[in-house]
């Protein structure tokens, strides 16, 4: 099981220059993700919105397309203990370590573009948790 956090679900319906990793996984029977990246995607969509560069239809049409490519979503709530634990072992924000928690619970790997994250996560010895990179 591949979970796909809220960088790359973005690129999806943001597309940038680099977004072939990220569509790639469209393509992947099985993807997850924790319920918060619902929440994450939606907030980078208002504030598309409040900016004008989208329109309310286009982003609830965008919200519905992140919703619908992924196989499951995981409640968010039951995987914040041990984000909690995983945020404290590797000095890095709850939100993220939801995802690796994520992908720890299904025994699975974590997706991520959030180049920080990816080095403290391997700098901190839990790199069999994250998805090879391109």
């Amino acid at each position: 099981m591949i979970v796909i956090d809220t960088s790359l679900a973005l690129q999806w319906v943001l597309p940038e220059e680099d977004s072939t990793r990220a569509d790639s996984y469209l393509e992947t029977a099985k993807i997850a993700s924790p319920d918060i990246l619902i929440v994450e995607v939606a907030n980078v969509l208002a504030k598309k919105v409040r900016a004008d560069n989208f329109t309310l239809a286009e982003a609830h049409q965008a919200l519905a397309f992140v919703r619908s490519s992924f196989s499951q979503l995981e409640p968010s709530e039951p995987l914040v203990a041990r984000a909690m634990e995983l945020s404290a072992q590797l000095g890095h924000a709850l939100y993220d370590c939801v995802f690796l928690a994520c992908a720890e619970r299904l025994g699975g790997r974590l997706a991520t573009r959030d180049a920080p994250f990816i080095k403290r996560v391997t700098e901190r010895g839990f790199s069999h948790l994250l998805e090879p990179g391109p």
